[in-house]
């Protein structure tokens, strides 16, 4: 399913940070490792340090950020595939209930577990129904609920965001919510926050007081939650932010939210750790923790710089550089424009980007992805400075999202061979 998105903006202040881009430059740069990202449906690979490129996953509904299992299993969104897209995954049988997170093994095998909260709407002939309802009389379609980023936390529960109704509306509605599903059946789970009011259901799906816009997500090294949104009602336009969610705030359990799934409000503690304004990173949609200098990259789809990094306290550091992108004017217009949707990190310290690719009639009018438009990209760093982007893999439509896998440190999916 497309993915369209718009903006919001992140202002700095320097603090001293000298040695932050110069110490990247000596991790070991002949690691091996993988880069996943997911496109029009499918979920495909780069091996480093060969850079073979391959196919994970078959066209068949992944869309949206890929989480890894301490197992080699991992996560991803999807999305009914439909036969307007023109790939084999829209043959396949549809999974249910219609939008949720999708398990599969190591091998990018669908399991038959899907993650969702569960509620009276399925499609016709399934049995199982999520909360989420379908769009009027759009069939299998639906733009009311897209599962975009995700996160793996140390037990292996799996935190995802749904970016409600978000599909290109400016500004963006604060219909997003945060849902976590407890390993390890994932079977269970909690609404830790969403909307509050309106919508449908008990859960107030599509309703008000959620989340603007969620992205991609990442936790710290203290298991604190970090969760890009690109909207905030209360401060204005160009007001997106990344908040960090305390972890010792978050439901340990399904019981912790009760009947209902929900998890009471003033149970969960949350800060700002990067906040917007029009002056810099407008629409924060990704957040990366950096290996190489223990420090944090915000990716902003809209703006100039369109990647920038901070310390772990949210403070920027301009001696890491930044990745230049375009201005809030322009965006859309450069067919050479850098519109990061997702950001990863290679042990090295590489930097990747899931360039999602916006095209605009006009500036900040009519905006979306560019057909066959989407790259996947890396930035290495010489001397503690940033080189220009380099495209990995083009030809792409609406990649949402970039994984790193380290070998050395977990199991990391890889397709299926004759021993296997």
């Amino acid at each position: 399913m497309v993915l369209a998105i718009f903006a919001t903006m992140v202002g700095l202040t320097a603090v001293p940070a000298a040695t932050a881009g110069a110490a990247r430059d000596h991790a070991g740069r002949s690691r091996s490792y993988f880069v996943y990202w997911d496109q029009n449906e499918e979920q495909d690979f780069l091996a480093m340090p060969s850079g073979r490129l391959g196919q994970l996953i078959p066209p068949y509904d992944p869309n949206g950020q890929m989480c890894i299992l301490p197992d080699g299993r991992f996560v991803t969104g999807y999305n009914p595939t439909l036969p307007s897209q023109h790939n084999p995954g829209s043959q396949l049988p549809l999974m249910q209930p219609p939008v949720g997170e999708a398990l599969w093994d190591r091998h990018g095998r669908f399991t038959g577990t899907t993650l969702f909260v569960p509620g009276p709407y399925k499609l016709p002939g399934q049995t199982v129904g999520g909360d989420i309802p379908p769009d009027t009389n759009r069939g299998a379609f639906n733009d009311n609920g897209t599962f975009t980023g995700c996160a793996v936390d140390r037990h292996a529960n799996v935190f995802a965001v749904d970016l409600g109704t978000a599909q290109g509306q400016f500004p963006p509605p604060d219909d997003g919510r945060l849902i976590e599903w407890f390993a390890p059946s994932y079977k269970t789970f909690c609404i830790v926050t969403g909307p509050t009011a309106g919508g449908v259901g008990p859960h107030h799906v599509d309703g008000t007081g959620g989340l603007n816009q969620p992205g991609d997500l990442t936790f710290d090294d203290h298991g604190d939650l970090l969760v890009p949104v690109a909207g905030n009602a209360t401060v204005g336009l160009f007001s997106g932010r990344v908040l960090r969610f305390d972890h010792t705030s978050f439901p340990r359990r399904a019981d912790d939210c009760g009947p209902d799934g929900l998890y009471p409000r003033d149970k969960l503690r949350s800060s700002v750790f990067v906040q917007g304004s029009p002056a810099s990173l407008p629409f924060p949609e990704s957040v990366a923790a950096d290996p190489a200098c223990d420090c944090f990259a915000v990716g902003s789809v809209f703006g100039d710089p369109a990647v920038a990094f901070f310390d772990e306290q949210g403070h920027p550091l301009p001696s890491m550089g930044t990745v230049h992108g375009e201005s809030i004017t322009t965006i859309g217009q450069d067919p050479n424009g850098i519109n990061p949707y997702g950001i990863a990190f290679a042990p090295d310290g590489t930097l990747y980007i899931a360039d999602i690719h916006i095209h605009c009639r006009a500036p900040l009018v009519g905006c979306g992805p560019a057909a066959n438009g989407g790259r996947v990209m890396k930035v290495v760093y010489h001397g503690g400075v940033p080189e220009p982007p380099v495209v990995v893999a083009s030809g792409y439509n609406f990649p949402t999202s970039v994984t790193v896998c380290d070998p050395h440190h977990r199991r990391c999916p890889t397709p299926r061979t004759s021993n296997d």
